[in-house]
């Protein structure tokens, strides 16, 4: 269960506490006093429990809480059948990526744009970005540094729709595909930047120093890898934990 992505582990846990009320429910020993509301916030109980005990972060802890009064809300405002398969569509269209990938979709700000800028070398440029979300990142440089070459990468089918868009009039020197950030070989970039999550940084280190050349720089923003110091950390505007972290090859 702990190698599942932390999405699925949340509906996993939504599920089991639903299942669990049910049983108790049609065993006949739930209380009068604690069926209908009280019912639904017992579910959101069980949920957070069920949730940690499948390694879910605390931050997963009020969503699961609050999921089961969203749900029955929606359930008490009678909406039509064929939305819930249609929200059910738009979500994966937005988030898909992030159910495989452990990665939320995340923006980079744009000072994070103005700092990659400055990162990039004055000589022949190959950028790669690893969850190229909407795009911002990649047409900000390509715009830039028209001598440059940008490749984005892009798990989630709306998001990349719309960086494509973005990027179509930089389509001289750059490019967006949609695809897993795993398959893309980094022997070929002179700076790669991610902003992914903590889940994936220790794997994402492991292919950078088996396919990136030395000298080469890669780029995380906000999360770290662990274990291992970065050259540089440059501080962004906005959160406190905002910054980029620089890893030299």
């Amino acid at each position: 269960m702990h190698r599942l992505p932390p999405v699925l582990r949340a509906c996993a846990a939504l599920v089991l506490a639903y299942l669990l009320l049910l049983a108790v429910a049609r065993a006949g020993l739930l209380p009068a006093a604690l069926q209908g509301a009280k019912a639904v916030g017992i579910m959101g109980i069980l949920a957070a429990g069920a949730g940690l005990g499948f390694g879910l972060a605390p931050g997963w802890v009020a969503p699961l809480l609050l999921l089961p009064w969203a749900m029955d809300a929606l359930l008490r405002s009678a909406l039509p059948a064929w939305t819930w398969p249609l929200g059910l569509l738009l979500l994966l269209l937005v988030f898909g990526g992030g159910l495989f990938t452990r990665v939320p979709l995340y923006h980079s700000n744009r000072a994070a744009w103005a700092a990659l800028l400055g990162l990039c070398p004055a000589s022949l440029l190959r950028f790669a970005d690893l969850g190229a979300g909407f795009g911002g990142p990649l047409a900000h440089l390509a715009r830039n540094r028209p001598d440059g070459f940008f490749l984005g990468v892009e798990a989630s089918p709306f998001p990349f729709l719309v960086a494509w868009l973005r990027t179509l009039p930089l389509r001289g020197n750059c490019a967006v595909r949609l695809g897993s950030l795993w398959a893309l070989d980094l022997a070929g970039y002179d700076v790669v930047y991610a902003f992914l999550s903590p889940a994936p940084m220790p794997r994402l280190w492991e292919k950078a120093r088996r396919e990136m050349r030395p000298g080469t720089l890669l780029v995380s923003n906000t999360f770290e890898i662990p274990g291992v110091t970065p050259e540089a950390r440059i501080p962004l505007p906005g959160r406190r934990d905002a910054c980029l972290y620089l890893y030299r090859m």
